[in-house]
């Protein structure tokens, strides 16, 4: 790789007017009056077009959501299975496929090649239209075979839109802005999941002329199709253009997501493109080198962001409620509680991304679980493995609040922080890929939690929770090494972790 110049990376400033429109006339770029660099949108178009593309998130939810759900519908046995009760082994398929999809779709050849050829934005349409037809197979289904056609169709969809989405948002957001507006994500999710539960609460017992099961599973086509409309109106990614060569088309993108004169950014974005130019940008070269350790941080926060015990309570709670309680309904109480507590909770990571940072939220956030984790393994040695009434009432709600409290500080911090950092780190000719790896560790460590901790809790009980206190012990460490990317472009990032993976400080 060609030595990187080192420039100042705390300024936004960092070009002289000289240098900028040196880097524009080889980019191909000239223009006679000022006003042609002059952007006519801003702040409500950018966050217009981030909301469109965290709908992304919302399918994301629903799907995850509506499934759990559905399942347990008698409807659901009835058109489906032939009023058959659903075997284990279908059970377990009908959720693991889903998986299986998404994690082909990040498969990093897979994404890199539907990117190369739909462009960030034309990934992001195809994955809501490939969405649509996974949810209206599974809505119309008239057998398992078809089912789990739709369930793979879905899931691949929705690895495609989890890999692209976020880093479309922060390829399109200016820096102060862009941890908020990449949060959106997640917090899609989040609410994707309620509407789901209360979709499946509300259409429980409709029996006809269609099953509620079907009305639950067709509803997600809605924010496909709005996905789709309003993909249709978003404007490219510029720095993805650039990288293609398309310097024009990046400048007409930009015109319209500022209100500020463009000249700067845009020659950033141009110069990043010509100290790539000098390498080929193959995936040897990504699995080489700096490149190599990027990836390692990059799958190492995602995989976290699955180990550290969240998905656990989420595929799981309804049995723990259900030991702590003894209560037919305290798996869905257990739902409604932890989805209220997820999306409240979300929203001051949404505030505070961009003023504490990064980093800060996610070691804060580490702290929490790892300390509601310790109090929920500590109560249940003490109160619960033996006699469900060894300690009182207080046991019970002192554990429910060390739940919420899990929750609360997973969705603050590395719900949505694991989201934005991996859509940052990554240089521009390499971040499709390396996202696509690090998106791909995310799902293979949500079919990982989906599997082994209710064998964890089969065998080792609330002793389970000491092991999510090492794997949040983990989180702690790797929030405390690693370098803050608030308050900086992705061209200022990628200067960054430059000098930081050679070991020297920052300038």
């Amino acid at each position: 790789m060609a030595p990187v110049a080192v420039v100042d990376k705390s300024s936004r400033s960092s070009l002289s007017q000289g240098e900028v429109e040196a880097i524009l006339k080889r980019a191909g770029i000239e223009e006679n009056s000022p006003d042609a660099f002059q952007g006519r949108g801003g702040l409500f178009m950018v966050v217009a077009v981030a909301i469109f593309s965290s709908l992304a998130g919302l399918l994301m939810g629903l799907d995850i959501g509506c499934i759990a759900g559905v399942k347990t519908m008698d409807s659901f046995s009835e058109g489906l299975l032939h009023e058959e009760k659903l075997k284990d082994t279908q059970d377990s398929l009908i959720t693991m496929i889903f998986g299986v999809g998404a994690a082909v779709a990040a498969f990093p050849p897979v994404m890199d090649f539907c990117v190369s050829k739909l462009g960030r934005k034309g990934a992001v349409l195809f994955g809501g239209l490939v969405f649509c037809l996974g949810a209206a197979l599974q809505a119309f289904a008239i057998n398992m075979a078809m089912m789990l056609l739709g369930r793979i169709i879905a899931g691949f969809s929705v690895g495609l839109l989890s890999g692209n989405a976020p880093v479309y948002t922060s390829e399109i957001a200016p820096p102060a802005l862009r941890g908020a507006l990449v949060t959106g994500f997640q917090f899609a999710i989040t609410v994707g999941i309620m509407i789901a539960f209360l979709l499946a609460l509300v259409l429980e017992d409709v029996e006809k002329p269609y099953g509620g099961w079907r009305w639950v599973i067709a509803a997600q086509i809605v924010p496909g199709v709005l996905l789709v409309m309003g993909g249709l109106l978003m404007p490219g990614s510029p720095r993805y253009l650039v990288g293609q060569g398309k310097p024009q088309q990046a400048l007409r993108c930009l015109l319209l997501l500022r209100n500020q004169d463009v000249r700067q950014e845009l020659a950033e974005i141009c110069q990043e493109h010509e100290l790539d130019s000098d390498t080929t940008g193959s995936w040897a070269e990504f699995c080489s080198g700096d490149n190599l350790k990027l990836l390692g941080i990059g799958v190492s926060i995602q995989l976290l962001q699955q180990l550290c015990g969240m998905n656990a309570f989420m595929y799981d709670g309804p049995l723990i409620f259900d030991k702590l309680f003894g209560n037919e309904h305290a798996g869905r109480l257990f739902t409604l509680v932890s989805g209220v507590v997820n999306i409240f909770a979300t929203i001051p990571g949404l505030f505070l991304v961009d003023k504490c940072g990064r980093t800060v939220l996610m070691k804060w956030s580490a702290v929490g679980m790892m300390f509601c984790s310790g109090v929920l393994a500590s109560i249940g040695d003490l109160c619960f493995e033996a006699d469900i009434g060894t300690c009182g009432p207080w046991a019970k709600w002192t554990a429910t609040l060390a739940i919420c409290g899990f929750i609360l500080n997973f969705a603050y911090g590395w719900g949505g922080m694991a989201w934005v950092y991996c859509a940052e780190m990554f240089p521009q000719k390499h971040r499709t890929k390396g996202v696509a790896a690090t998106t791909d560790a995310n799902w293979v460590g949500n079919i990982l939690i989906a599997f082994v901790p209710p064998l964890m809790f089969a065998h080792w009980g609330f002793d389970t929770f000491w092991v999510f206190v090492g794997t949040n012990m983990l989180c702690l460490w790797l929030a405390m090494i690693l370098p803050e990317t608030k308050d900086k472009s992705l061209e200022e990032i990628t200067y960054m972790f430059n000098s930081w993976l050679k070991g020297r400080s920052e300038v």
